[in-house]
């Protein structure tokens, strides 16, 4: 009978719980192989086994045999598999992410462009110019004070990056924005104003001389009634008053002392020499008379003795001075004014008046009398026409 027995040293580390093979190691196997007792058989009768005696005869007990073998061999080791590294798969996953971007810029820049600028080109040229570089203008029109038909806006804005087809929104202006103008004139300052501040509008004042009450307002442009552009402004034209001083009694004075008074009262003094018996230098005729109304600013006409005059009989201006004193007087200045206040101090002077209109683009002009012939100060006939040229604002 044999019986053999097998015993596996592992020579390296054994996984205790194999799933799969994750490697090789190296085995020693022991065989031990044992053999059943040997009993020599009777030659006589080989059924018979024959047992050897010793010197007793006594059997001796059947001889037991054993053999042991060992062998080296390699064999596959199971277990868990080796757990891998995730870092590269991420890396890799980065990389490819990173790729895609650059492309996906790479292409889509070749589709944008800079929009162009717009801003203030007519509405036409805007769109043909924006057609022309690509881009789908969109016009929309609102009020401006940018001139109707002008671009005020754009977006986006000259110079971004747009993609090419992509709109452009361009805002154009239909105008500014229009309120009716309040009627002002005959009110006070502060009235006017509040009125004016109430209906969205500015005003400019402009101080003239009038018959009406200082402060007052005598004209305004535009006029009541009319439309103007939300947040301009109103010229108003308020009454200074009627700028008419009295004239001072200066006869018999001395030529320094006549005209220092005349000055004082916003006067000035022409000084004529004329023979007199007056003592030289004397006063001895005004023009105007005392206590008549000049715009300030006017010439009084002062006749000063020569001395060299016979009879001692001052010249007076009711006829006994020479013929000149009879005839003639300064024009007042009546630059500035307005017509009516105009023509009140040229008729006060003993003149007529021809009023002439002219157009004018300045609106501090409108209504006032831009110039005079004659000139301010010239000597002129009395009842002599003077003529006033008066602006009129041209729309």
């Amino acid at each position: 009978m044999r019986r053999v027995e097998e015993e596996t040293v592992p020579l390296g580390p054994v996984d205790p719980v194999p799933l799969e093979p994750v490697g090789e190691e190296t085995v020693r196997i022991r065989r031990t192989e044992e053999v059943a007792p040997t009993v020599p058989l009777d030659p006589a009768d080989p059924t018979v086994p024959l047992r050897p005696v010793d010197e007793t005869g006594v059997p001796y007990p059947a001889a037991e045999g054993r053999r042991v073998e060992e062998v080296v061999e390699r064999r596959p080791v199971y277990g868990e598999p080796r757990r891998r590294e995730i870092w590269p798969y991420l890396l890799a996953l980065l990389l490819l992410v990173l790729g895609g971007l650059a492309a996906l810029y790479y292409f889509t820049q070749e589709n944008e462009k800079p929009v162009p600028a717009v801003v203030r080109l007519p509405v036409d040229e805007a769109v043909d110019r924006l057609t022309n570089e690509g881009f789908r203008p969109d016009v929309v029109q609102q009020a401006n004070a940018a001139d109707a038909g002008i671009v005020f806006e754009q977006r986006p804005d000259a110079g971004v990056d747009a993609e090419e087809g992509s709109r452009v929104t361009v805002l154009v202006s239909r105008g500014p924005a229009t309120v009716p103008v309040p009627n002002a004139v005959g009110l006070s300052r502060e009235e006017a104003l509040s009125r004016l501040d109430a209906a969205g509008l500015g005003a400019r004042q402009v101080e003239v001389f009038s018959e009406r009450a200082p402060g007052t307002v005598v004209a305004q442009d535009p006029g009541g009634g009319e439309r103007a552009a939300r947040g301009s402004k109103v010229r108003l034209n308020v009454s200074r008053g009627t700028g008419r001083v009295n004239v001072p009694n200066v006869v018999g004075q001395s030529s320094d002392d006549a005209g220092a008074n005349i000055r004082k009262t916003g006067l000035q003094a022409r000084v004529v020499e004329v023979p007199s018996g007056e003592p030289e230098g004397t006063v001895v005729a005004q023009n105007p008379p005392a206590g008549s109304e000049l715009g300030r600013g006017a010439f009084v006409r002062i006749n000063v003795s020569t001395g060299t005059g016979a009879g001692g009989a001052p010249a007076t201006t009711s006829g006994t001075d020479t013929a000149a004193t009879a005839t003639e007087s300064a024009v007042p200045d009546v630059a500035g004014l307005d017509e009516a206040t105009a023509t009140g101090a040229l008729e006060d002077a003993g003149f007529r008046v021809r009023a002439q209109p002219e157009s004018t683009t300045d609106a501090a002009e409108d209504g006032l009398v831009i110039r005079q012939m004659p000139a301010a100060g010239d000597d002129a006939p009395s009842g002599s026409s003077v003529t006033i040229v008066v602006g009129e604002l041209s729309q």
